[in-house]
């Protein structure tokens, strides 16, 4: 049975492949294989379909939040020209790539009605499941639960962004075998293909799933 450690060390995961296989289970009522294999364009190219995609995952999009969003298309078009590279080989330059693209919710217009990071990272994580990572309150809990990243709710999105994927950058490579092993579980058990960055999103919102 596959044990492992995320969060910097904080959040060990005894016997993750029941985990994963519960998140995997389409009759289990979660995102996958809904989010994950929905085709819109077919490239990393980001296109008004995928905007709907956060839905998928239990966030509202209603018609107000989709034209913001959709305004900010050009400004997102960046995500197609991210560096071709796991997280967990990914440099500093590449991570600041990565968080430059949620500097638009810093805006006070769109953090007034209700366009944030955790929508945003729903919508690019489709287009680069390897690199942008999914993001919600129980990654925030994971990741601030210890200390390993200081909770200020004055930080920035791009700044927080930026470090959140310095620490799961560091949890990927920690726990890199560990991984591996659990991306074969899921080839071979649901026919997932997962990135490991997908799984680590997947570990950690599952282990807070009864909290």
């Amino acid at each position: 049975m596959t044990s492992l450690k995320l969060c910097g060390g904080t959040l060990p995961i005894d016997e993750a492949e029941p985990l994963l296989l519960r998140y995997l289970d389409p009759a289990g009522g979660y995102a996958w294989p809904s989010y994950d294999t929905l085709v819109t364009n077919g490239s990393v190219e980001l296109v008004g379909s995928d905007l709907v995609a956060p839905v998928l995952l239990g966030a509202h999009i209603d018609v107000p939040r989709y034209r913001l969003l959709f305004d900010l298309l050009p400004e997102l078009a960046a995500v197609a020209t991210l560096p071709p590279v796991g997280l967990q080989d990914a440099t500093d330059d590449d991570i600041d790539a990565v968080a430059a693209l949620f500097a638009v919710v810093d805006r006070e217009a769109y953090r007034r009605k209700g366009v944030k990071g955790t929508i945003l990272s729903k919508v690019l994580h489709r287009k680069r499941p390897d690199l942008v990572p999914l993001y919600d309150s129980r990654i925030y809990a994971a990741y601030t639960a210890e200390g390993a990243i200081h909770r200020d709710a004055h930080r920035e999105w791009r700044e927080f962004m930026a470090i959140l994927l310095r620490h799961m950058r560091a949890d990927l490579q920690a726990e890199a075998a560990a991984l591996a092993e659990l991306r074969d579980v899921a080839r071979r058990e649901r026919g997932a293909e997962l990135t490991p960055l997908r799984i680590l999103d997947i570990l950690v919102w599952m282990s807070l799933d009864d909290v």
